[in-house]
């Protein structure tokens, strides 16, 4: 692999990472067709996931670490070249992305194609989860939701077209990776896509809501019971504070609640994707 050590700012290596959050503050147009990761765990993750890495910039304090994380992922991308790894002193890394990179590492990826709903769902026959999201714009919780989709094996996450991107900075960081490894699709036709998830694909659509008919028990122990395969869930979560919209409620196969004590009316909806997952994933 290619190592440089640089001591210049104006290093044209540099210039993907230039002020880096000005350019997150533009979505994917701060780097068309490219993503920014952070942190070890979150390189290591684009490094094993098959991800194209340019390159890799760290401090020279972490030459080693930048080298042995290139090396050990080694084995997950045969057919790709390996990253540049960019060393630099501390304050030439602090003043070329605008802040203190207190985790240490950043790297340059490309993002990976764009997939679609139908590219996405498992085929007919199969058992299937699904984690189906409306509408969160909260940068912390698109990462909470993905990393609660690896951890209860979901086949995969559907955004609904207002979703932030789960390849921006943070939320990536809060997904602990997770989204590079989660197979996920951005509706553009979300009615659309729903009424074909239950119609046409055959799954069971579980609408989170506060005001369900149903509670999460009750449902669960519903498809326990049901002798019938394959097994194919959808479970809808939407924000907080304005919850799943009229239109989804409709298409909805079950309106489902978890039941909370008096004077709690909500979770946080990663908390209540991680209770309504694991719930659902039990047997």
């Amino acid at each position: 692999m290619a190592v440089h050590h640089i001591s210049d700012i104006n290093n044209p290596h540099l210039a993907p990472y230039q002020q880096v959050r000005d350019r997150d503050a533009l979505g994917p147009d701060g780097r068309p067709g490219l993503f920014i990761g952070e942190s070890a765990v979150v390189i290591g993750a684009m490094l094993r996931a098959g991800v194209d890495v340019l390159s890799i910039l760290t401090s020279d304090r972490h030459a080693e670490r930048a080298v042995a994380m290139v090396d050990e992922a080694r084995g997950f991308r045969s057919h790709m070249s390996d990253p540049q790894v960019l060393l630099v002193a501390d304050d030439i890394l602090d003043a070329t992305v605008g802040f203190n990179i207190h985790r240490g590492f950043l790297a340059v990826g490309r993002r990976p194609t764009q997939r679609t709903v139908r590219e996405v769902v498992p085929p007919h026959g199969q058992d299937a989860l699904l984690l189906v999201v409306e509408e969160i714009n909260n940068i912390d919780n698109i990462g909470q939701l993905f990393r609660n989709a690896a951890a209860f094996g979901c086949n995969a996450v559907i955004l609904s077209p207002g979703c932030h991107d789960p390849l921006y900075r943070k939320s990536l960081r809060v997904s602990c990776g997770c989204a590079l490894h989660v197979p996920y699709a951005r509706s553009d036709a979300w009615n659309a896509d729903l009424q074909y998830l239950r119609d046409d694909e055959g799954f069971a659509l579980l609408g989170a809501t506060g005001g369900g008919e149903k509670t999460l028990r009750e449902v669960a122990e519903q498809l326990t019971r049901l002798q019938a395969q394959p097994r194919r869930i959808a479970v809808i979560m939407g924000a907080e504070f304005t919850g799943l919209c009229v239109d989804t409620l409709a298409a909805c196969t079950a309106r489902v609640k978890i039941p909370m004590a008096v004077g709690v009316d909500s979770l946080n909806v990663g908390v209540a994707a991680g209770v309504f997952l694991s719930r659902l994933t039990e047997q």
